[in-house]
C-alpha cells in the first residue's frame, strides 16, 4: 500500500475525495495516523482548507486475472478491489512485434492506434457507458497468421493500475501478458506474470513518450508518470 498526497482544492470535501479514490468510509482516511497533523489542525473534516495536504491510502490491487487462448490471439480479463472511484484507472503499453497496426509503431500506449487524447486504456465515453470498467480490464488482441518471412509474432502487453491526481499518474501492480502466433497459426499464451523492474521501467518510459489523438506526446501535454512511492 502507498499513500497518495492530495492537495485540497476549493470545493473539495473529505467524503468526495474518499469516493474518488475508491474508499467507502472517509473516516478511515481521516483517522489514519498519516493525517494526524491535519486532523489536529482542523479538528473536523468540514474545516479542511484549500492547500491542505491529505494522505489517502491506496491499498487496491488486481485481485483476479484470466488469460484464455482465442482464435489467432488471446482474451485477458482482470479485476481489482476497491470502489469505482473517479480517480482510479488502467493503463496499458503494448509491444506489437512484427505486426504493428497500420499507423502505429511496434511499441505503443494502448489504444493502438489512439482512440482519444488521454493516456488511459478506457476512454471517457467507455467509462460513462459502463462505470464498472473502472474496476475491470478486458482486452482481446489478435493478429492474422504471420508470413514465413515474418516468423512468429510475439505480442506482449503490460497492464497496470493507475491513480490520477490532477495530471500526475501513479502506476503500480503491473502485469505482463500476451501471446505468440506462428505462421502455422498456432497460438501460445504468455503470462500473466508480474512485471520485472526493467519491464516496469520500460512501461513507464513508454507512457511518458506515448501519443494520443492530439499534438505532442503525453509528457508535452503536461502529464507526469511515476511508480508508487
Amino acid at each position: 500500500m502507498y499513500y497518495e498526497d492530495v492537495k485540497i482544492q476549493l470545493g473539495e470535501t473529505l467524503s468526495g475525495l474518499a469516493n474518488a479514490y475508491g474508499h467507502t468510509d472517509w473516516k478511515k482516511i481521516w483517522d489514519d495516523p498519516r493525517n494526524a497533523a491535519l486532523k489536529a489542525k482542523r479538528g473536523v473534516p468540514n474545516k479542511i482548507q484549500p492547500g491542505d495536504i491529505l494522505m489517502v491510502p491506496i491499498p487496491w490491487r488486481i485481485t483476479s486475472k484470466t488469460l484464455t487462448i482465442e482464435v489467432q490471439g488471446v482474451g485477458f480479463e482482470a479485476s481489482r478491489d476497491g470502489g469505482k472511484g473517479t480517480r482510479l484507472s488502467w493503463v496499458q503499453t503494448v509491444f506489437q512485434d512484427n505486426q504493428a497496426v497500420t499507423g502505429t509503431t511496434a511499441f505503443c500506449v494502448d489504444g493502438c492506434p489512439a482512440d482519444d487524447d488521454l493516456p488511459f486504456y478506457w476512454t471517457e465515453a467507455e467509462l460513462t457507458a459502463d462505470p464498472g470498467r473502472r474496476t475491470k480490464f478486458i482486452d482481446h488482441p489478435s493478429r492474422g497468421a504471420p508470413t514465413a518471412d515474418q516468423g512468429t509474432t510475439h505480442w506482449r502487453a503490460i497492464t497496470s493500475l493507475a491513480v490520477v491526481t490532477g495530471k500526475r499518474i501513479t502506476v503500480f501492480d503491473s502485469w505482463v501478458w500476451g501471446f505468440n502466433l506462428t505462421p502455422a497459426n498456432a497460438v501460445t499464451k504468455i503470462g500473466p506474470r508480474a512485471a520485472t523492474g526493467a519491464e516496469f521501467a520500460g512501461h513507464l518510459n513508454l507512457l511518458k513518450k506515448g501519443v494520443g489523438t492530439g499534438t505532442g506526446d503525453f509528457t508535452a501535454q503536461g502529464w507526469t508518470f511515476r511508480a508508487a512511492p
